[in-house]
């Protein structure tokens, strides 16, 4: 099976190809999508575009699908963030008019991390998704919870959906609701996914049916794919780094509610030293900007040097931040991708004067900037610490890399990256 993935965000492109790794599949995200790979069975795609206009977001993937539909893969995928954030509907339509399918198939929940679909309502962790902290997204907010009418608001076209009680009645149930679709000339179809069993029932019939599709959806949805080419899934070792311990970098760039949740325990353990970048600092003039950037390093260089991990992350000061940046005239994304710009350099700077060879990073603007700095061209991965949360090589930098969408894991994840990238979780096994 050869499978192409066009993702919006680099943590989410990573989290979507570790679903592939336990298949035995040789799996690269490509941070630069300047060639195509033609050594492994999955590329994985960033187009960088979740924050961007609908205008740049549509040629951005336009000219990415129309070169991919030139190559021979089984199935290209389109993965989207699984809170609907983003520019969905506008590249949902580049995909369509660049590859021509009967059908996109939009199914973006994800169960086994809560986040499920029930007739047509996102639920995350159990709410409704526009009344979580996602309708309050400095970039691209979700005010919708009905994934039908975000799509079709998005889109422009008309959307059917096939609920949980069609997935539930069976295969023919629901080949009989794709060709009614067909016959209605509605291409675009949203999905219930309530358990896992949804997402398998979905691709049996496609299969069944032998209309030309694109599979567009999150994390989840993919982790099935490889089962209609029958492939299993293979025994093998839990990989670890098998050096000797080395200190590592956390580069956290993600104010979301989980993420410092988890940060908040991480920074308990004595083995880390906690370095806060005030954002507002870094917004109020050269001057103020560049103590604050050598304080960070000078902190940052001198802990690694003592062998302590370092966690680099951003003020949670969100409000007050964005208030400053107004004041100096830019837009809610101009600051977030300034800070994550400045954010980003830091790290490379400190990654390369201490030789740092154990990395995490968490927020996909941030992990953009860093692995771009480092000219790291592709991210191999090689194994998931936790669902959702893959672990892998930066080229061939000796850079072991772990990285995290913001609102993914549970409060212990960060802590276990830190066991997994210290080599110091004696329940692994070591893997070359």
């Amino acid at each position: 099976m050869r499978l192409a993935v066009i993702s919006d965000d680099l943590t989410g492109a990573s989290d979507c190809g570790a679903q592939l790794v336990p298949y035995g599949l040789n799996v690269v995200v490509s941070v630069k999508n300047d060639r195509i790979n033609r050594q492994n069975d999955t590329v994985i795609f960033n187009t960088d575009s979740r924050s961007l206009s609908k205008e740049e977001a549509y040629e951005k993937v336009y000219e990415l699908a129309s070169i991919l539909a030139a190559e021979k893969f089984d199935v290209i995928y389109k993965k989207i963030d699984s809170t609907m954030r983003g520019n969905i509907g506008i590249e949902l339509n580049a995909l369509f008019e660049a590859l021509c399918p009967d059908f996109i198939v939009i199914a973006p929940g994800y169960p086994k991390n809560d986040r499920k679909i029930a007739n047509g309502l996102h639920y995350l962790n159990g709410k409704l998704l526009h009344e979580t902290e996602v309708a309050k997204d400095p970039k691209t907010p979700v005010l919708e919870s009905n994934i039908t009418k975000i799509i079709e608001q998005q889109a422009g076209r008309k959307v059917g959906h096939i609920n949980k009680e069609v997935l539930r009645s069976g295969i023919d149930e629901v080949c009989k609701a794709l060709q009614k679709y067909k016959q209605e000339g509605v291409s675009y179809i949203t999905v219930d996914s309530v358990e896992e069993l949804n997402f398998e029932v979905l691709l049996h019939a496609i299969n069944l049916m032998n209309y030309k599709t694109v599979y567009c959806g999150s994390s989840g949805l993919i982790a099935h794919i490889p089962k209609l080419f029958q492939l299993k899934v293979k025994e093998k070792k839990p990989f670890m780094p098998n050096e000797p311990i080395l200190p590592a970098l956390f580069v956290v760039g993600s104010v979301s509610k989980i993420g410092r949740t988890q940060l908040g325990y991480l920074l308990n353990n004595e083995q880390i030293e906690g370095i806060e970048c005030n954002p507002i600092n870094l917004l109020s003039g050269e001057s103020r900007e560049q103590e604050e950037l050598d304080s960070i390093k000078n902190r940052a260089v001198e802990a690694i040097r003592t062998q302590k991990n370092v966690v680099l992350f951003s003020s949670d000061k969100v409000e007050e931040t964005q208030r400053v940046g107004i004041d100096r005239g830019l837009t809610l994304v101009e600051i977030s991708n300034n800070i994550s710009k400045t954010i980003g350099n830091i790290a490379v700077q400190i990654i390369r004067e201490c030789q740092v060879k154990r990395l995490f990073l968490t927020g996909g603007d941030t992990a953009q900037q860093v692995l771009e700095h480092l000219e790291i061209e592709y991210f191999h991965l090689l194994d998931e610490v936790e669902s959702g949360i893959p672990i892998g090589r930066l080229d061939n930098s000796g850079i072991i890399a772990v990285t995290k969408a913001g609102n993914f894991g549970n409060e212990y994840t960060m802590s276990t990256v830190l066991k997994k990238l210290n080599g110091t979780d004696q329940q692994q096994l070591i893997a070359e």
